[in-house]
Parts: structure tokens; C-alpha cells; sequence
């Protein structure tokens, strides 16, 4: 199992950075993708990093599932991407799970991929016709959205669950409270 994250200049924070965290400690291998031709990446609030790839190095093909941060300028550096459409639309067509979360689900409303589906996002940045529910997190068919950066940590065990099964959640959090994995 093999996931994508895309960082754009600005993407917040523990969205995207806590995300992968707990992604990795379920044994699925992620690689970070800058939304642009540099790897450097600056978050929301001003980290500094490399990401594993530039967006030119990305074949969807290689990927299982695709998540996108959001963070206000972030998620506008997302939706003024040509390439990053043009992945998304890669992924959609191939039925692949796509998670957004916080302002980021507005990218997926926008290319009309929420219609007729439940999906969650910040309050104030739904966009397409999807239905709002204003839930922590939704799971939807191929589509698994959250709420904010305070639902970070159900919205990658939402992932995982949907890869894995729940007995991966169990085992990712027993390792999180510091207890043995048995």
C-alpha cells in the first residue's frame, strides 16, 4: 500500500505532517510530493522541508491514495495547480481513494467529484455539490474527508480503516497510547 501527499506552500501544518506520521506507523509507505518543480516546501506556518518529490516526478500510477492538507493558502496553491487537476483527475477516473481534509475537500467540490456524496470540511469552505455534514469525518465510497487540523488524527485513521480494517486502527493506537503491539 502506497499513498501520496501533496505539500503546497502553505499547507497546514499537523494536516499534513501528523497525517503521514500515523500513515507510516500502520506500515503503508507514504512519499511527499511539492505541488511544484523544487522540493522545498514552506508550510503554514513557516516549517521549512524537503519533500520526497517534486510534482513532476508523480505518475498516479504508482499510488494507491492521494491526500491533500489544507490550510487557506495552501488549499489555494492547490486549486491554481494545473498539475495538481490533472492528477486528481488521474486518480478520480481510476476510483482511487482521495482524502481532503479542512479548506482542501473544496478542491475535490470544485471538480465536481463531492456531488452526491457526504463529505465534511472548515466551516465556510464548502464548494460543489456535495452534502455538507459538518462531521469530524466522513467516509464516502472513495472519498474520505475531516473537518479541521483537530481532526487530523481520526482522519488518518479513517484512511488506514479503509485500507486496513479496523484491527490496524486498533494496533496503530495501542502503539500511540505507548503500549505493546502484541
Amino acid at each position: 500500500m502506497r499513498g501520496l501527499i501533496f505539500l503546497a506552500n502553505g499547507f497546514e501544518d499537523c494536516e499534513a505532517l501528523l497525517t503521514r506520521d500515523v500513515l507510516i506507523r500502520s506500515g503503508i509507505e507514504i512519499v511527499t510530493s511539492s505541488i511544484s518543480t523544487s522540493k522545498d516546501v514552506t508550510s503554514s506556518f513557516n516549517i521549512h522541508l524537503s519533500a520526497d518529490i517534486s510534482i513532476d516526478e508523480v505518475d498516479s500510477k504508482d499510488y494507491d491514495f492521494l491526500v491533500l492538507p489544507g490550510g487557506g493558502k495552501g488549499t489555494m496553491n492547490l486549486k491554481e495547480s494545473s498539475k495538481v487537476d490533472a492528477i486528481i483527475d488521474e486518480f478520480a477516473h481510476d476510483n482511487k481513494l482521495l482524502c481532503a481534509i479542512c479548506a482542501a475537500p473544496s478542491v475535490l467540490g470544485r471538480k465536481g467529484l463531492l456531488k452526491g456524496k457526504r463529505y465534511t470540511c472548515f466551516a465556510g469552505c464548502q464548494e460543489g455539490e456535495g452534502i455538507f455534514t459538518g462531521n469530524e469525518v466522513e467516509i464516502d465510497g472513495n472519498i474520505i474527508t475531516a473537518r479541521s487540523m483537530a481532526y487530523s488524527l481520526p482522519f488518518a485513521l479513517a484512511i488506514i480503516g479503509k485500507l486496513l480494517g479496523n484491527e490496524m486502527i486498533d494496533k496503530v493506537l495501542i502503539g500511540l497510547k505507548g503500549q505493546q503491539v502484541k
